[in-house]
């Protein structure tokens, strides 16, 4: 039976980091992704400020994506510029992104097989099937997103309590970019992001307060309200991880990006946490007492946005968080640290 040394399910931001840094470092890694394209999902495309940073210094070139300006709104017609530094987003689709870092994650000595579905996960002998062969790992990463296998033969509950949903509008550039916090999404918000060649339009919110088919009906409502016939875009949609249980485990088994529930549960920001997740994971393995700085900042951003998030799911707290942080993003000295506390990392 062939052994590997890093097995990593999932080539989506996180995976692909962690086959980049493994193999960086002279260490084997495969990187197998069950569907046949690299990068495609549910995703409204938008890298902030701290993503491109990242991202740049990996490689991305500076002309990829689309720039722009990223607007918010509390109060129904009323969205506001918070900073425009701080708020300034690129858009790139996840099968640009996924391309680009599959390059990376290749170049650097990583094996990456899309259409390779892993089976028959068992942890107890450390050996899954791919391809209808047997396979053994000293070391497991699962980067398999939200509904990961890995996390699930770990035992680990997977509420994936947060639903979102989008329409890319392909030939359509709407502007600007922008997110809106409606009440009847009872926490979540609805978003506009142009990219290069379409528009992506969606909303994200609580499957448990807000039902998928609700969020369904809310968009093609919103769609029609802004004069947008569709040409037979699909909706796409996507549970997030948000129940975050840690990275390392028993037996060289480790979780990353959306299977570790880093996402935050307020922005649905998951790329950068994928990125630095996936990272943190294969420094961890190459020395164990590795540390990220970055991420453990990101999680105390996770956990005061997941307490948050938590308060404007109650209708009261709506009633009252809601205008007060309409009037805050009016008062001028405010909407920088506004801005930095919804997207720092």
């Amino acid at each position: 039976m062939e052994t590997v040394e890093h097995l990593i399910v999932g080539a989506g931001p996180a995976g692909l980091r962690a086959g980049q840094v493994l193999a960086d470092a002279g260490r084997e890694a495969l990187v197998a992704e069950k569907h046949a394209e690299i990068g495609p999902k549910t995703c409204a495309g938008g890298l902030t400020p701290k993503t491109v940073s990242l991202l740049h210094g990996l490689g991305l070139p500076e002309r990829a994506g689309l720039a722009r300006v990223g607007q918010v709104a509390f109060s129904p017609g009323h969205p506001v510029t918070l900073d425009p530094d701080s708020t300034t987003i690129v858009t790139l689709s996840r099968h640009e992104l996924g391309r680009y870092q599959a390059a990376w994650a290749r170049a650097a000595g990583a094996e990456v097989r899309a259409g390779c579905p892993v089976r028959e996960l068992d942890l107890a002998r450390k050996t899954v099937a791919i391809g209808g062969r047997r396979m053994g790992w000293r070391h497991l990463i699962g980067a398999d997103g939200s509904g990961s296998a890995v996390r699930r033969a770990l035992g680990l509950p997977s509420p994936r309590v947060c639903f979102a949903a989008e329409y890319n509008l392909q030939g359509v550039r709407l502007e600007p970019l922008r997110v809106e916090c409606d009440r009847s999404l009872r926490g979540g918000y609805f978003w506009v992001f142009p990219h290069d060649d379409y528009t992506s339009v969606g909303a994200v919110a609580s499957k448990h307060v807000v039902r998928p088919g609700a969020l369904r009906a809310y968009l093609d409502t919103r769609l029609e309200r802004m004069g947008l016939l569709r040409h037979g875009e699909p909706l796409e949609g996507a549970t997030l991880e948000v129940d975050f249980r840690g990275l390392h485990f028993a037996d060289g088994v480790h979780l990353a990006g959306d299977a570790a529930g880093v996402p935050s549960s307020l922005t649905a920001e998951g790329i950068y946490s994928a990125l630095v997740t996936g990272e943190e994971v294969a420094r961890g393995i190459l020395d164990p007492a590795h540390r990220s700085s970055r991420v453990a900042r990101w999680l105390r951003v996770k956990r005061r946005h997941d307490r948050f998030a938590a308060y404007l799911r109650w209708s009261p707290a709506r009633a009252v968080a809601l205008p007060v942080l309409h009037m805050l993003s009016a008062w001028g000295a405010a909407r920088r640290p506004m801005a930095d506390w919804f997207l720092a990392g």
